[in-house]
């Protein structure tokens, strides 16, 4: 790669300046060297060039992500098009596991009081966040976790769900297990009134990238709730801001605020 070419490349992504560029060595000095060798330092120079860009600019990371795919029509909207990971069993605590062969039904139902309970009897090998860590969220408004079976045999996925009624929030998750046979996250609503419209992708803090959508209610409630999707250690999130708020922008900026408090 020339030079300015490699130069220009850089700038696009996150306004790196020359000086960095220099530094982080990616202006290849003119010898020669084995195709293969070329290629593996200059990938090893893009990593790291790439944590650079990233750390000066985070919103270049959500160009880098895999994306969910949002679409939109007239039975509601949905989410999908990324591969969820297949957690093993070995990786969910005992106590799940236990409530998961002592059933009587293809669903099992348990209801928990906080965010650390939940963490708990998922275990602590599956990798989930909250928002704000689950502070302020719980008491009165209870944590379900759902665990699907096919028939009575393997349980193949974990949701958890929540509604905070006074931070006007609402939160659910989906884990898949080794014994899931699907692929790709997929997720969505029928609307019985009113339609939805997309809103954009949020980059999160974290890196991930939220697709949000909006509800059209009623002309009662123009502005109901907004909701954002994003993927993270290959589980699906969906974050929800409740509230019949006067404007657009101020329930998108309500869903991003909530979108950032994923800790």
């Amino acid at each position: 790669m020339k030079e300015n070419k490699a130069r220009e490349l850089f700038r696009a992504m996150a306004d790196v300046g020359d000086d960095l560029i220099d530094e982080a060595g990616t202006v290849p000095k003119r010898k020669k060297m084995p195709p293969w060798r070329g290629a593996a330092m200059a990938a090893c120079l893009c990593l790291a060039l790439l944590g650079t860009a990233f750390a000066a600019n985070p919103r270049a990371v959500a160009e880098f992500i895999q994306r969910l795919t949002l679409r939109v029509d007239d039975g509601g909207y949905h989410v999908g098009g990324v591969p969820m990971t297949k957690y093993p069993l070995s990786s969910f605590s005992p106590a799940l596991l236990e409530a998961s062969q002592g059933r009587d039904h293809p669903v099992v139902t348990r209801c928990f009081s906080t965010w650390d309970e939940v963490r708990a009897f998922v275990g602590e090998e599956i990798p989930l966040a909250w928002p704000d860590g689950g502070r302020d969220w719980g008491g009165d408004e209870k944590f379900y976790v759902y665990l699907f079976h096919v028939g009575l045999e393997q349980l193949w996925g974990i949701d958890i769900g929540s509604t905070s009624i006074s931070r006007q929030e609402e939160v659910a998750i989906q884990i898949r297990t080794e014994h899931w046979n699907g692929s790709e996250a997929s997720s969505g609503m029928g609307l019985a009134e009113g339609t939805a419209e997309p809103v954009g992708t949020h980059p999160m803090p974290d890196g991930s990238a939220a697709e949000m959508v909006r509800y059209l209610g009623t002309e009662e409630a123009p502005h109901a709730y907004s909701t954002g999707y994003f993927m993270r250690d290959g589980i699906l999130y969906e974050a929800t801001a409740l509230g019949n708020l006067s404007t657009k922008e101020e329930l998108v900026a309500r869903l991003e605020g909530l979108l950032d408090s994923f800790s």
